[in-house]
């Protein structure tokens, strides 16, 4: 197998969310940015900002193009199955079909009614079902069904397999309560012959034969779920040989998966990839089940390929370091194909807020990010095409589940899943493989041959349960015949360990080929873990495929990795390297280049009509109280800017110049463009000759308004996510920003702050560029809002060359080192450290650093009373209630920034 090489069907489809006007000659642009830096294929994503019509001409023209410019290229084009999510309501058309097309919760109240939605009276309850008109019925497979004929076929009609299929996102049951469907009373006495409506208060008490009629119900549920909406989705594009990837919603427990899909296990085999989503930097231990559930499946029924949705709401200051960790958490467990959120075509207006980060060209390390693409895929790769051997199998209690289910927080679900999940990270613990039996799958798949229980592909030979388990007629069926022909039923104790690897925090996955092993280990702690490998004579770097000679002995850095190809090759006693010197960063080095400085401007005094609304009022709440109006509004805003001295280069960057009339310093200034910054919607105005030395305004000026229908769809975006999703306005109000070459003081108090933050209280103002900085807390020498490369030079005399670089990184994605003019390997993660020995001369040498941060600091979030968020999602960022915060987090009208250096 050439290690070095990766195809482009192991690489990266990330989610490019179309959520803006789209333009054949942009898209164009975009998809070549994607290929020059590693990544195989995108999913053509309508969302939020949408300006140009879905599935229309204008649409099917820039689908047109991609479609022809990926196969050029040997990437894979993906449609994505809905104007925002969850999937299934094509983007309004199948909810407006009616009543019958929509999502119901089944309710229950004291007393009598008589209403439309009247269910039965009895018991002195008044059983009814509610209407969600903002999403659809995907129990009724009548509903799934026009939800193909409106988004499917147009596109099949178009590309048939010119595209490589389609993404479907969160299509779910329910997320307020237990679900209803007009067909549920039908498709009850059908299933097992009896009335489902006296039974109806079982559901949410414990009467009668509650916890058999909870599992009969839910069980129906989840079959009708999966039979009418997954298969029917699978079976249509496996007809057309195209492939469905996707993922389900609320699958980390099981007390959420109850209403949102039955159980999410039997669904996964109605994908040709399935796949789960995984978002923000914290990681809770208990999540691991949504990779032990998702892995099993496909790999019992032969599905080589798991796709994750992932680093959504880790913000834009999240490091390479924790999006590998974050990553290779999934993959050892299962997960080996990247879909990245987000790749968003603009980050005009409230696009810039959709779940950062932004994973594109916005993002200032986007030159360095082919290294990250490059190392996941070749992982990615080794798990895909490797065979796995698992012979332990767990009986998943989702069955026990719906026994307990009442509708209520139900802590009891909790509690019997957590139990569960101990009992797998002991097993991951002991480095032992398995898998999760489901019983639906097991009801579908299974069978017993000799001593062994049979699921598909894999082959068991003991099985594990938890104690009082619930199980289904059809399980206990397989599991008498098993235990009839001596199968083995095991507790953990008596399961023993691998002893792969001697250290338990370290975890293990393994793949066989017909010439080697991989093995894959994962240090999922944020300590250093050292550690002996039993097997395997060369490790992979994992950035080039290179192999190295190994012999068993590993320090592993914080959730660092290492991958060992075991090929019969003997180990060898490798040469103790020599220890090197720490080479010191400390002192001043010299600023020999940088991105243009920046300055964020996000609050103004402004003024509706003429009347003052705000004295130093946040921008984004401009906005929201004009659309409260819904009338035209003239809006001024007025920025104040203190400066030292006027800057050599001055640039107003600005969202959509054309809207505003642009005054500063009482002088109207022409809207000049000089290209963009960042993103190419933000436009870089010249208005260096129009600003003085001391105190500076802008004024801009606009008459804000916004159609009939943006009104309208403000009022639904308070009711369902599904109109969120895919909400835009005709115009935007966002902060402005200043670029160029110069300097950002800070009068006021500096508050420190956790997760490497900082709070600045006060006024900042331009000066002078900084020519000199020490590399540790480079926000506070002139760079607090910096986005961009910052290289900075040394003259550095060494008598012993034997000396390595250690970097401690703080809102740092990568560092490139160039010492006496020869570049060395970009640092991305740990360890941050660099060996030197090979650059250096002894005397005089010349070390040159780039440090590459992110957008964090240039567009936050800024202002949260906690400071640095891990979790941020569009409520990060606005002070005031509105569709996007419901209800905001505490504030702070001061700047919180993240740390910006190397110690």
């Amino acid at each position: 197998m050439d290690f070095k090489s990766v195809p482009n069907r192991y690489r990266p489809i990330p989610f490019w969310s179309w959520n803006e006007k789209l333009k054949t000659d942009e898209t164009l642009r975009q998809i070549h940015m994607m290929h020059k830096v590693g990544i195989g294929g995108f999913i053509m994503h309508a969302r939020g900002g949408l300006q140009t019509e879905y599935m229309q001409v204008e649409w099917f023209e820039n689908v047109d193009c991609s479609v022809a410019e990926a196969q050029k290229l040997s990437m894979g084009a993906w449609a994505y199955d809905e104007n925002g999510w969850p999937s299934g309501f094509g983007g309004g058309r199948v909810n407006g079909r009616g009543a019958k097309f929509q999502q119901k919760y089944l309710r229950m109240e004291p007393g009598e009614g008589d209403t439309p939605h009247t269910i039965i009276n009895q018991d002195g309850y008044h059983f009814y079902y509610e209407i969600n008109p903002f999403y659809v019925d995907t129990l009724d497979g009548e509903v799934i069904a026009a939800f193909i004929s409106e988004v499917y076929e147009p596109y099949y009609e178009r590309y048939k397999n010119d595209i490589r299929g389609f993404f479907t996102d969160e299509p779910q049951i329910s997320r307020n309560g237990i679900p209803w469907s007009l067909q549920l009373p039908d498709a009850y006495k059908a299933a097992y012959g009896e009335d489902l409506l006296p039974h109806l208060a079982e559901l949410f008490s414990a009467v009668g034969d509650y916890k058999n009629t909870r599992i009969k119900f839910w069980k129906l549920i989840c079959d009708l779920f999966s039979e009418n909406c997954m298969k029917q989705i699978y079976d249509w594009c496996t007809g057309r040989s195209l492939l469905r990837t996707g993922h389900l919603v609320l699958v980390e427990s099981m007390r959420i998966q109850v209403t949102s899909n039955g159980a999410v296990m039997p669904h996964y085999e109605y994908f040709a990839m399935p796949g789960i989503d995984r978002l923000g930097r914290p990681i809770p231990k208990e999540e691991c089940l949504a990779m032990y559930q998702v892995a099993s499946v496909a790999q019992q029924l032969g599905k080589k390929q798991v796709l994750s949705e992932t680093f959504a709401l880790c913000g834009h200051n999240v490091s390479f370091s924790e999006l590998k960790r974050i990553y290779e958490w999934q993959m050892v467990r299962g997960v080996n194909l990247l879909c990245q959120h987000l790749e968003g075509y603009s980050l005009r207006g409230i696009r810039k807020r959709d779940y950062p980060p932004a994973m594109y060209y916005q993002q200032p390390w986007w030159e360095v990010y082919k290294i990250f693409n490059d190392s996941m895929s070749r992982i990615g790769m080794l798990l895909t095409e490797g065979d796995v051997n698992v012979n332990i199998l767990l009986i998943h209690p989702q069955t026990t589940a719906w026994s307990m289910f009442d509708n209520s927080e139900n802590k009891n679900i909790y509690e019997l899943g957590m139990n569960f999940i101990r009992l797998c990270l002991a097993l991951e613990e002991k480095h032992v493989s398995f898998h999760l039996g489901d019983e639906t799958i097991m009801e579908r798949h299974a069978r017993v041959e000799g001593k062994s229980l049979i699921i598909g592909n894999m082959r068991y030979t003991t099985i594990v349960m938890m104690p009082d388990n619930l199980l289904l007629d059809s399980t206990k069926t397989l599991l008498e015949k098993y235990k009839a022909n001596g199968g083995i039923f095991a507790n953990l104790d008596e399961i023993p360990a691998d002893d792969i690897i001697d250290n338990k925090h370290v975890t293990y996955a393994k793949r066989l080929y017909k010439d080697f092993v991989m093995h894959y280990f994962v240090n999922t702690t944020e300590e250093v873990q050292k550690a002996y490998v039993k097997s395997g004579s060369q490790y992979m770097d994992i950035t080039t495929g290179e192999l190295y000679p190994f012999n068993g002995y590993y320090e592993f850095a914080p959730y660092g990795s290492l991958v060992v190809i075991e090929d019969g090759t003997p180990k060898l006693e490798i040469q103790k390297e020599r220890q090197l010197s720490e080479l010191p960063l400390g002192g001043e080095w010299t600023v020999t280049e940088h991105s243009p400085n920046v300055l964020t401007l996000d609050y103004c005094k402004y003024f509706f009509d003429g009347e003052m609304v705000e004295e130093n009022g946040y921008v984004l709440n401009i906005q929201k109280r004009a659309c409260d109006l819904k009338r035209p509004v003239r809006i001024r805003q007025e920025f104040s800017v203190q400066t030292d001295c006027i800057p050599e280069e001055l640039y107003l960057v600005i969202e959509t110049p054309e809207i505003f009339e642009i005054v500063v310093n009482g002088k109207s200034v022409p809207k000049t463009d000089a290209g963009y910054f960042a993103d190419s919607a933000f436009r870089k105005i010249p208005i260096g000759s129009f600003f003085d030395a001391g105190d500076n305004t802008i004024v801009l000026e606009t008459v804000f308004t916004q159609s009939k229908e943006v009104y309208e769809n403000l009022e639904k975006a308070l009711m369902f996510e599904s109109e969120l999703n895919k909400m835009t306005y005709d115009m935007e109000i966002e902060p402005i920003y200043l670029i160029g070459q110069f300097g950002v003081s800070h009068s006021g108090e500096v508050e420190k702050l956790d997760k490497d933050a900082l709070r600045f209280c006060g006024n900042f103002r331009l000066t002078k560029p900084t020519k000199t900085v020490t590399l540790q807390n480079l926000e506070q020498q002139g760079f607090p809002f910096f986005a961009g490369t910052l290289t900075v030079e040394k003259n550095i005399f060494e008598e012993d060359n034997n000396q390595k670089l250690v970097f401690h990184t703080k809102g740092v994605n990568a560092v490139l080192v160039s010492v006496n003019g020869k570049d060395a390997a970009p640092v991305l993660w740990n360890p941050t450290e660099l060996n030197l020995s090979a650059y250096l001369n002894k005397g005089e040498n010349t070390v040159r650093l780039t440090l590459i941060n992110n957008l964090r600091n240039m567009m936050g979030p800024h202002h949260l009373q906690i400071g640095e968020s891990h979790v941020v999602g569009p409520g990060s960022f606005f002070k005031e209630s509105c569709i996007w915060s419901k209800n905001p987090q505490k504030w702070n009208d001061g700047y919180c920034f993240v740390e910006f250096g190397l110690y």
